[in-house]
């Protein structure tokens, strides 16, 4: 006997005849042998589309149960099950290609995976892919260098893009300079024009030694073409943190990632509710202005809403807020992720200002959102 939910007095037919199967609603009981027949059929049918292969949806948290789910049987299979371990890799370079998020997260694993085993063009592949779907991520970029490396892929990869020639020509500067088969010269130059070495760096260096082989005529002309300016690391990962955080889209999240929330916050008290802002000159050091023209104004208003509220200025906060919701409302008709991340910066607005005492004077604005 099979039970299966359907409204009320629901009418099926089989084989020719049409019959009442069921007085209650959402209970039938069919124990015609047809209808079990085509009823198993279905359920069979329907078990077979129902896998653990996470759906294709670019809006979706990368990180998402269903998606670590997938990937823990994944690896269990490939380090555990022998037998399963071809067919595990097949799934999951399968999902790279079809259902990865924009996050490219999958795709990195499977290059992962494949460059543990030594299949280096493979790993060449999905690092490749994954980088496709967030060409920002530095962890990417450096395994994407590495497998072409080892897969003898680096002239594809110089072709890629400009930053790919400079990942390229650095992993031909490091072969030549370990192989002493061909000189590094030109490799040096043009790393020295796209500004990634500086005096320092040649002087003390992981190549240095590599460049004191040089002739001298060769250290004096490429002297001249370095580049006087201080190469902080620090700086490049704030950038690079910065690059990968969504909301950096349309909100100037400086602050945030160099941990200066204690210092200027444009949120609210601390333990309540915060957010952080930066001054522009901070975002344009980092490379991240001129272009983020939302992130810009929609920070600033909320920081005028603040300065306003402080002050007890209700018509600037008024002013400024009505700014605020303006910026948002453009940031939403960019696109579904802008979108979503908008009706975020709503939601924590409209809770600083019901609940963070600096918003007190100007709690009534929160009837606007």
């Amino acid at each position: 006997m099979l039970w299966i939910d359907y409204p009320k007095n629901f009418r099926i037919s089989s084989l020719g005849k049409t019959k009442k199967i069921g007085a209650n609603p959402g209970l039938v009981y069919i124990i015609d042998g047809d209808m079990c027949r085509f009823v198993v059929l279905i359920f069979a049918l329907s078990f077979g589309f129902c896998t653990s292969e996470p759906e294709k949806n670019p809006t979706r948290d990368p990180y998402s149960l269903e998606t670590l789910v997938f990937l823990e049987e994944v690896l269990l299979d490939v380090w555990e099950n022998p037998s399963a371990k071809e067919d595990a890799m097949s799934r999951l370079r399968y999902v790279c290609r079809t259902k990865d998020t924009d996050d490219g997260y999958l795709c990195y694993m499977w290059g992962l995976l494949e460059y543990q085993r030594g299949n280096f063009n493979e790993s060449y592949t999905g690092f490749r892919k994954a980088l496709e779907k967030n060409p920002n991520d530095t962890l990417y970029k450096n395994m994407l260098r590495l497998s072409a490396e080892k897969s003898g892929n680096l002239s594809d990869l110089k072709t890629q893009s400009y930053e790919g020639e400079v990942f390229a020509t650095l992993s031909l500067l490091e072969t030549q300079c370990r192989e002493e088969t061909s000189s590094p010269y030109e490799s040096f130059q043009l790393l020295i024009v796209r500004g990634v070495f500086t005096k320092d760096s040649l002087k003390r260096g992981r190549f240095s030694q590599c460049f004191q082989k040089l002739e001298v005529s060769e250290q004096i002309a490429l002297q001249k073409e370095l580049k006087n300016f201080q190469l902080s690391y620090k700086e490049r990962l704030y950038a690079d943190q910065m690059k990968v955080d969504p909301f950096t889209q349309i909100w100037d999240t400086t602050s945030y990632h160099r941990g200066e929330l204690g210092k200027e916050m444009v949120g609210g008290t601390a333990g309540v509710v915060s957010a952080s802002v930066s001054s522009q000159s901070e975002t344009n050091a980092l490379g991240m202005g001129g272009s983020k023209r939302t992130q810009s104004f929609i920070t600033d208003a909320w920081k005028r809403v603040k300065l306003a509220s402080l002050s007890g200025n209700e018509t600037q906060a008024k002013e400024a807020f009505s700014q605020f919701l303006s910026e948002v409302k453009l940031a939403k008709a960019k696109g579904k992720q802008e979108a979503l991340m908008a009706t975020a910066l709503e939601r924590a607005a409209k809770l600083l200002l019901e609940q963070d005492p600096q918003y007190a004077k100007i709690r009534s604005l929160s009837k606007e959102l």
